[in-house]
């Protein structure tokens, strides 16, 4: 497989599991003919929206349901691929809807989602055209757009000012219009040679500033909300007193340790990621529109090639949903 700008070390494909066509329309069906599938996605509000459906949603995964579970929890994968067919309806329009819902039913039979601040739903949809490209790039939010290469990072969440590490992720991708999509790329902890070594470097539970990453809301073509971005405290490497659990918060800027006395060596974080990057086995899986990423946070790391080749005339260039677990360590007080 080509790659859109990460170099690779050693690699393994990943998992994926192909959800049946026919299981997939039979649960539109069923939520339709009992009133209970969304017109649209701002519609579909609530962390429990499927809770009623848990026998249906796990019918729909069969065996895989025990499948993926073992991969998120196996310390040396961590990250399963789970494609939503085309053609659950015959409108296209409708069917990428319906794809997306049934993307965000699977997701609530590994976790229960953070539900967004601003819409009740439980996932963020991010969306980025031609058009508003350049307004991404105006509000600093680099790491959204489709054209940005995006390094290895762990993702992180904010309650009443305390961080965590959610427990797992989703990343649906409902349109991606890029003839060269590029690679999604996972390194498990278990398989970074070098990871103990700098968490000695950077010290466990050594509490660090933060630039968070600022989130961004595109609704029309032309316009772009950003949320505010702020500066956070946290550790790079945390362990629980026992010592039995672990995460790692590597997300945003990092500005330095809350306890530097002029010492701190701003260019460590950047060979850290180098050493992630290049001397750590990796997991790959090509990214295409309608597959989800289901990924265990707290066991590894996440990156993705940039997009290439716009696919000329396409309205909208790149449009998701992620999902996070409101469940995770607090690694902050």
């Amino acid at each position: 497989m080509a790659s859109n700008g990460h170099r690779r070390g050693e690699c393994r494909e990943g998992a994926i599991v192909r959800l049946p066509l026919d299981g997939c329309a039979d649960f539109i069906k069923i939520l339709q003919s009992e009133g209970r599938c969304p017109a649209t996605l701002a519609l579909l509000r609530g962390s429990a929206f499927f809770s009623d459906y848990t026998f249906l949603i796990e019918g729909l995964l069969e065996d895989n349901l025990q499948f993926i579970r073992e991969r998120l929890d196996d310390a040396t994968c961590g990250i399963v691929g789970v494609d939503v067919p085309q053609g659950i309806v015959a409108d296209s329009t409708a069917d990428a809807l319906m794809g997306s819902i049934v993307a965000s039913a699977i997701v609530s039979a590994f976790m229960m989602p953070l539900l967004d601040p601003r819409n009740g739903t439980p996932f963020t949809i991010y969306t980025a055209s031609q058009d508003n490209e350049a307004a991404l790039q105006k509000a600093g939010v680099k790491f959204y757009a489709p054209t940005e290469k995006l390094g290895f990072h762990t993702d992180g969440m904010l309650k009443n000012s305390a961080v965590y590490v959610p427990r797992y992720i989703g990343l649906y991708n409902i349109v991606i219009a890029y003839n060269k999509p590029g690679c999604f790329y996972w390194v498990p902890f278990a398989d970074w040679p070098q990871f103990d070594e700098w968490a000695g470097v950077l010290g466990w539970n050594r509490t660090y500033r933060f630039a968070a990453t600022p989130i961004v809301y595109a609704g029309a073509l032309d316009h772009v909300e950003k949320a505010a971005a702020r500066i956070i405290e946290a550790p790079v490497f945390w362990r629980d007193a026992d010592e039995h659990q672990r995460a790692v918060f590597m997300n945003g800027d990092l500005l330095g340790p809350v306890d530097d006395d002029g010492d701190f060596d701003s260019s460590l974080i950047q060979r850290m990621k180098r050493s992630i990057a290049c001397d750590a086995r990796r997991i790959v899986l090509p990214q295409r529109q309608r597959r989800l990423f289901l990924m265990n946070n707290t066991a590894g790391f996440h990156a993705r090639d940039l997009f290439d080749a716009p696919i000329p005339g396409a309205r909208y260039t790149r449009s998701f949903l992620r999902s996070v677990a409101s469940e995770g360590p607090q690694i902050s007080a």
